[in-house]
């Protein structure tokens, strides 16, 4: 995989966790869970996805053939 391709894949990675971002973000409101306070307040709300998006990334980095 060239870098062209990683890229378009990583980009693909990012509108997913950003999709789930947002919908764990809306339930969060739904529910009352969500706090208005401080900037990282919310951030123990994406932990599982923020690691996910992380490791399919390293793992892409891996992928990538630099010739």
């Amino acid at each position: 995989m060239n870098r062209e391709e990683a890229n378009k894949e990583a980009k693909k990675i990012y509108d997913k966790w950003l999709q789930a971002k947002e919908e764990i973000e809306k339930e969060a409101r739904k529910q009352g869970f969500w706090q208005n306070i401080g900037l990282d307040t919310n951030n123990h709300l994406f932990k599982e996805i923020d690691k996910e998006a992380k490791d399919k990334l390293k793992l892409l980095a891996t992928m990538i053939d630099e010739d």
